[in-house]
């Protein structure tokens, strides 16, 4: 096992013709302990208290909402969640308990440490987990169980609900052993709180890798509270907080207990390596990904199959090596090893063990899936710091050591309308129509993994079309809605030509009420069906061009803000504005007024919204730098919610012209906010961007004064909050639109220096988070989104170009320009990132600032310079009113020759 820091993540080698000695070594499992991991540890340690304590019971609530359970309890290990989950059971002594034959042997001691006992379950060999069938036979032979053990095995989802059905078991009687599932859904549901208990891995190898520990999770309240006393000697308080200044030495042991609790080191560095979680399993996914599209033509190998329900963690990335490979299991572990690539086997069955030969249960005939199962499993390196070059490594070794032909490898996923296997890296897609139209773009889209969409089913109102398809009719037009939730649609394209526009409009707003994106024909398959480019920025793989999936963020919860409601949006016109206006529709606000400055973009967008461009007044012509005409806006229209989007944002330009900046982006807020008080708006939601934090740039700094002008007016009626972006794709002006004007010209590719690295988010990525803002909204929070680690702008270069069957491009790097940073922070140095309500956004907390004590004072001064156009002026109160910000340029603006794509 190696153990790397999250800053330098473990990179394999190409292979280049280099001999296998000479070849750096690719790892089965590496340890990555990050930064803010060991910070923690060593302030718990200077502490004094390294045993529980605050730590932990911190790290405790944390994980809870992560999981979405109501308790969670650490414990010293997986095995020890396991056996306290048992025994809080309070089962018989000797009772049956099913456990699947192929599992660690720890899930078996535990039940026999916990004075049960183990019945072995055979498995599906498909899925190397028990089937109901194999469930329900180990149930009839070997006993009537009063419990079960299901293990999430690799990470994919186990049918709960079905297991526990075969077994006669309620889903409280069941345990899961999630030592492989953080980050695992069942359904729509994240593993966590489904069944009676849920236990937990932290060992050095796991998703979440902490060095040892392991957590509980349940709802239920009575199961918590004994595991939390049983896990240290049964003591009736904690040892912790007998020494806080409330606190009691006394203590009462009414039952016996384990010594198995977790200790605050254990503890913080948990807490630290959870915020991290998100990244790290959207780099697996990309992984496994990677796996499936290299190694999918190699005879004799059976790859993992994809969910068909639910999502998997992919902890292990297991394959099956079939005679075909003209090579066993073993055989090609060896080869493999010698040429320095770590593998693993997982796991041996426990009947194939001396010991539980004797101290379990086994039905009559045997194991036989896990007998045949066993000798073909084989496990590949599968950590988040592998990178793409060691994955392409293992892979040709593999293709290498394959024998020569090259018939197609069967692989054990449902397969599609095109019989091709069906992938889910995607989003998932409802197709809303199974006629002939609907089934060839669901062939198109199977064809095309490229575009990023997967269909997982149709819905149509002929009953007659009903289980014609390859993919399932999951119901009518009128269950859109349920069946966008019930199977974790994010995005719905609408293939019935002759649909009514009113029936059309039914449909996606029904969509886009469950939190999905809608798109229809004819416009989306002539965009299938021809190169992209251009504007097809959404049909792009994201995941391939900036390392990680896309994230559905914008929750159904999101629509009680909206629904019934005044809805303003500022910046309407513009492409963040236009895509916020369309999910604010689905969610049925009583009006939603667009306020923009450019009345053709209004035009454009209410013919998009309404089909006609007549509801004069939804549409609002107005510069939100005239504090008249917005105090006239407000007390006319009193929007009960406001999104904020209009702004300068163009970074070069803004150097060039920082009055002009400081007009819209500080005084335009201001106005926007002081309109919201006046009239008792419920909701204001700033969009800022990750520039300013620190900010170096106009653009940044005069963001960051429109953050504080929020925070500056917090506790008042109105919820108030800001958001941070990162780059959006797919934006007006964006990289990949200015990547694919250059690529179409034939010209070089400009980029600003060879190391220049962003954080990337898409259109739907942003709205999501704004939306979610708007929900969680509470006392001037600036909210974040977890974009995973920061990408090359280079990289994207090159990924883009492949992703266009285009050849490298030639790239001219022009130097950084005034204002510009490096790397872009999403937090400064004096913010803290804090947890939110919502695993996957972050809120910048930061205990003092003297800018925002200044505020009021200063803005005066600014304004004056800013409408005198005095920029030497304007950028000297910005530098007063921001540390960060240099009072000068550091270099002369040069002239903007080359195509500059907005906040690249």
């Amino acid at each position: 096992m190696t153990i790397h820091r999250l800053q330098n993540p473990p990179r394999g080698l190409r292979i280049d013709g280099m001999s296998g000695a000479a070849q750096q070594r690719v790892p089965f499992a590496s340890t990555v302990i990050s930064r803010e991991a060991q910070q923690a540890a060593q302030r718990v340690l200077a502490s004094g208290w390294v045993t529980t304590g605050r730590e932990t019971a911190q790290f405790e609530q944390e994980f809870a909402t992560y999981v979405q359970a109501r308790h969670a309890v650490a414990v010293s290990s997986c095995t020890a969640a396991i056996e306290l989950a048992l025994r809080a059971l309070g089962l018989p002594p000797q009772s049956r308990v099913l456990v699947p034959t192929l599992t660690f042997c720890g899930a078996a001691e535990a039940i026999i440490h916990a004075g049960l006992r183990p019945a072995l379950v055979d498995v599906d060999p498909r899925t190397g987990m028990p089937s109901p069938a194999t469930v329900a036979l180990a149930a009839r032979t070997c006993g009537q169980p009063a419990a079960m053990i299901v293990l999430h095995f690799a990470g994919a989802p186990a049918p709960l609900a079905e297991l526990a059905e075969a077994a006669g078991l309620p889903l409280s009687r069941v345990v899961e052993d999630a030592a492989h599932a953080l980050g695992t859904f069942v359904d729509d549901r994240r593993v966590g709180a489904l069944s009676g208990a849920t236990c937990f891995s932290f060992y050095a190898t796991k998703n979440l890798p902490v060095g040892e520990g392991g957590m509980v999770t349940t709802d239920d309240e009575k199961i918590a509270a004994w595991i939390h006393r049983a896990r240290l000697h049964g003591m009736s308080a904690d040892a912790w907080r007998r020494n806080t200044p409330d606190g009691d030495w006394e203590y009462t042991v009414e039952e016996a207990g384990l010594k198995a609790n977790m200790t605050d080191v254990q503890a913080a560095i948990g807490r630290a390596q959870l915020h991290h979680l998100y990244g790290w399993q959207r780099r697996r996914e990309a992984i496994a990904a990677q796996y499936d599209d290299a190694l999918r033509q190699v005879p004799g190998l059976l790859l993992p199959a994809r969910p068909a329900q639910g999502r998997h963690a992919w902890h292990l990335y297991v394959v099956r090596v079939q005679d075909e490979f003209e090579m066993s299991r073993d055989e090609l572990i060896k080869r493999l090893a010698e040429r320095r690539i770590g593998t693993s086997v997982h796991f041996i069955p426990l009947h194939h063990m001396e010991y539980f030969q004797h101290a379990t249960i086994t039905p009559p005939g045997g194991l036989p899936g896990a007998d045949e199962l066993f000798p073909q499993l084989l496990s590949l390196p599968m950590h988040p710091g592998l990178g793409e070059e060691s994955v392409d490594r293992v892979c040709a070794e593999l293709t290498r050591l394959a024998p020569a032909r090259r018939a197609p490898a069967s692989h054990p996923v449902r397969p599609g309308l095109s019989g091709r296997p069906e992938r889910h890296t995607g989003l998932r897609t409802l197709v809303a129509g199974a006629g002939e139209a609907g089934q060839a773009l669901a062939r198109d889209l199977l064809g095309a993994p490229g575009f990023g969409l997967v269909p997982v089913g149709f819905v149509d109102d002929d009953p007659a079309k009903r289980g014609t398809a390859g993919l399932p009719v999951l119901g009518s037009l009128d269950d859109t809605a349920q069946v966008t939730l019930a199977h974790r649609v994010e995005e719905v394209v609408v293939a019935i030509p002759g649909l009514s526009p009113e029936r059309f409009r039914q449909v996606t707003r029904a969509a886009e009420v469950s939190g999905a994106g809608v798109r229809y024909l004819p416009s989306f398959i002539a965009a299938l069906r021809r190169d992209v480019v251009g504007s097809d920025m959404r049909s792009l793989d994201v995941q391939r061009l900036i390392g990680r999936t896309e994230i559905h963020v914008v929750s159904p919860e999101a629509r009680s803000i909206i629904a019934g409601k005044r809805v303003l949006v500022t910046g309407a016109g513009g492409s963040i504005g236009s895509e916020l206006c369309r999910q604010v529709r689905g969610f049925e606000p009583s009006r939603l007024f667009l306020l923009d400055h450019d009345e053709s973009n209004l035009h454009r967008l209410q013919l998009e919204l309404y089909g006609d461009a007549l509801r004069d007044d939804d549409i609002v012509i107005s510069d939100i730098r005239d504090r008249a005409r917005i105090d006239q806006v407000f007390g006319e229209l009193r929007p009960q919610v406001v999104f904020h989007a209009a702004a300068h944002k163009h970074l070069p330009l803004l150097e060039r012209h920082p009055c002009e900046g400081v007009k819209s982006n500080v005084l335009g807020t201001e106005n926007l906010i002081r309109a919201a008080l006046a009239t008792e708006a419920e909701r204001f939601i700033l969009i800022s961007t990750d520039k300013a934090a620190d900010p170096v740039s106009v653009l940044g700094a005069t963001k960051r004064l429109a953050e504080l002008t929020v925070q500056a007016n917090a506790g008042s009626p109105t919820k108030l909050a800001a958001v941070r972006f990162g780059n959006v794709l797919g934006s007006r002006g964006s990289l990949l639109s200015v990547l694919a004007e250059q690529l179409a010209s034939g010209g070089p590719v400009t980029v600003t220096h060879r190391d220049v690295e962003r954080f990337f988010m898409t259109v739907e990525e942003a709205v999501g988070l704004v939306l979610e803002a708007g929900r969680m909204a509470a006392s001037g929070e600036v909210f974040v989104l977890d974009m995973g680690d920061p990408v090359k702008i280079v990289d994207i270069v090159h990924r883009f170009a492949r992703s266009l069957n285009m050849p490298d491009p030639q790239i001219r790097f022009t130097s950084l320009r005034q204002g510009e940073k490096l790397k872009e922070t999403l937090f400064s140095e004096q913010e803290d990132c804090t947890r939110t309500s919502h695993p996957r956004i972050f809120a910048a907390s930061q205990a003092s600032c003297p800018a925002l004590a200044q505020l009021r004072q200063r803005l005066p001064d600014l304004y004056a310079a800013a409408e005198h156009n005095d920029p030497a002026g304007t950028r000297q109160v910005l530098a007063g009113l921001l540390p960060s910000f240099p009072s000068s340029p550091a270099t002369a603006p040069r002239a903007l020759t080359e195509p500059y794509p907005d906040g690249f």
